[in-house]
């Protein structure tokens, strides 16, 4: 459970980037993905900043 904690930043930052693929390689024309994926960013970060700093080992 540690193991996903530490790591649940990245896993999020690589669902915004896998995200932002599909979006640039299919060309949507709404914003949707775009709003998701910044969500996924920038909660990913926090996140990533946050476990780290709480969780050990």
């Amino acid at each position: 459970m540690k193991y996903l904690l530490k790591n649940l930043g990245v896993l999020m930052i690589l669902a915004a980037v896998v995200i932002l693929g599909i979006y640039a390689k299919n060309s949507y024309s709404d914003n949707v993905y775009l709003i998701v994926s910044m969500l996924l960013l920038i909660g990913g970060i926090f996140a990533h900043i946050i476990f780290n700093k709480k969780v050990e080992g």
